[in-house]
């Protein structure tokens, strides 16, 4: 998938682009041990680095992602429950209160 990736950006396809990003399963790409352990080597780095920020930003897109997929699992558009919405709002929330405490409440050391 990530040569598919690859030679789409390389071409300028993005058409081709958009609809390998959306084939993805996020549950799944989560999963994946290799992912895992680039994304623990990046907070890493992040965290030594004292790049809190990058850190949260770097959290916040697949944090976000996942809420999504996990959100909107198993409905359709006609038949969405009011709980998922609830909690996706809720997880939404929490999301983008701790980048604007980060962002904005902590400031610059």
């Amino acid at each position: 998938m990530l040569s598919e990736i690859v030679s789409a950006i390389i071409d300028l396809d993005f058409r081709g682009l958009n609809e390998i990003l959306a084939s993805i399963d996020m549950l799944t790409v989560i999963k994946n041990p290799y992912f895992i352990g680039f994304m623990v080597c990046c907070c890493i780095i992040f965290i030594i680095r004292g790049m809190e920020k990058a850190l949260v930003t770097f959290l916040s897109a697949p944090a976000f992602l996942l809420l999504f997929q996990m959100t909107v699992e198993g409905t359709n558009a006609l038949d969405f429950e009011a709980d998922k919405l609830l909690v996706f709002c809720l997880g939404f929330v929490l999301i983008a209160g701790v980048n604007i405490y980060v962002y904005f409440v902590r400031g610059d050391k």
